[in-house]
């Protein structure tokens, strides 16, 4: 009677075991590690559209093999409209997967997060405070990006 009992549960153990070597994405990373999409957090449907594209499908790595890519970012950028947003050419994709604009110590002493910014009809990533080293009582100071229209890109052309 407890034979059986001990390899069921030792058969359990092995599979909640391996159950997370199973669960990667493209790039071997899960959405739960990666932060790419923080900039968009409370944005609604552009934060879930961009963890689909950015974490879970991985389409800067994979968008020629996978023609969800296109579906996904051309929904960030119809509902990014909708919401407000300009349209504006950019080289770079619609959803930016990589944080380029703020350095950890922007967001940690400034607060700063990236967002997309239209400066001169060109769509932009800006930084929305940067640090600039500590005062002399030891206070972070802080340059603030001037006031933009956000926009979206459209994607480029191939």
């Amino acid at each position: 009677m407890r034979r059986p009992l001990v390899a069921m549960l030792f058969g359990i153990g092995i599979l909640l075991a391996a159950t997370p070597a199973f669960a990667q994405t493209p790039d071997s990373f899960t959405p739960a590690v990666e932060e790419a999409c923080t900039k968009y957090e409370g944005e609604g449907a552009r934060h879930g559209l961009c963890i689909a594209y950015c974490e879970a499908q991985d389409c800067e790595n994979t968008k020629d093999s996978n023609p969800s890519c296109s579906t996904i970012a051309e929904r960030f950028i119809s509902y990014s409209v909708r919401q407000g947003y300009v349209k504006g050419p950019k080289e770079k994709p619609a959803i930016a997967c990589k944080v380029t604009s703020c350095t950890p110590e922007d967001a940690k002493y400034c607060g700063g997060k990236e967002f997309d910014c239209s400066i001169d009809g060109t769509c932009q990533q800006v930084c929305t405070s940067t640090f600039q080293g500590f005062g002399p009582k030891d206070e972070p100071l802080c340059s603030v990006a001037p006031l933009c229209k956000k926009c979206v890109a459209e994607n480029p052309k191939p």
